[in-house]
This record gives C-alpha cells, sequence and structure tokens, in this order.
C-alpha cells in the first residue's frame, strides 16, 4: 500500500465546490479520491505526451536514418573552436 504523506491544499469557488462534491458524488468516490485521481490521470496524459515522440512511418525512418548517421561537424562551431583562446588553469 502507498503511504499518502503529503498534503496539498486549494481555494476554489462555491461554485466549483459544490460541481466537483456532485460529481465525485455521482461517481461514489470522496471529493479527495475524485480529484486525486482526476489529477493524476491529467498528469499521466501531459507527462507522457511530452516524454513520447510520435512520428508516422516515414518521418520514423528519416528518423532512424539520421540517428544512424555520422555526426558532422558545425562549421559556426569549428570555426569558434579555432578563434577561441586556450583556457588557464586558475592554481
Amino acid at each position: 500500500m502507498v503511504t499518502k504523506d503529503h498534503r496539498r491544499e486549494l481555494r476554489l469557488s462555491s461554485s466549483d465546490d459544490d460541481l466537483i462534491t456532485e460529481a465525485a458524488g455521482l461517481l461514489g468516490l470522496s471529493v479527495s479520491e475524485f480529484l486525486l485521481g482526476r489529477a493524476v490521470a491529467d498528469a499521466e496524459a501531459i507527462v507522457d505526451a511530452h516524454r513520447t515522440v510520435r512520428l508516422q512511418e516515414d518521418s520514423y525512418e528519416r528518423f532512424l536514418m539520421a540517428l544512424d548517421a555520422p555526426p558532422q561537424p558545425v562549421a559556426k562551431l569549428v570555426d569558434q573552436i579555432r578563434k577561441s583562446r586556450p583556457l588557464k588553469h586558475a592554481d
């Protein structure tokens, strides 16, 4: 069993509270269960959408080819490295 040892508080209007209370009741849940369930489900969906890359098949193939291709030097970075002064060590 997961230990619930963190607490969150929020302020809401009475109309929002009434709506949430009614929705929780319709599902047979406490308000806390309802809010936590919705918040966790939404959070998982949001995190998944930002962590997952979805590509069509042709784009996926191009993506894999780009990953497998040997790295190409970036001309501006190479020029900057050549122009930079050597670092001095602090003793």
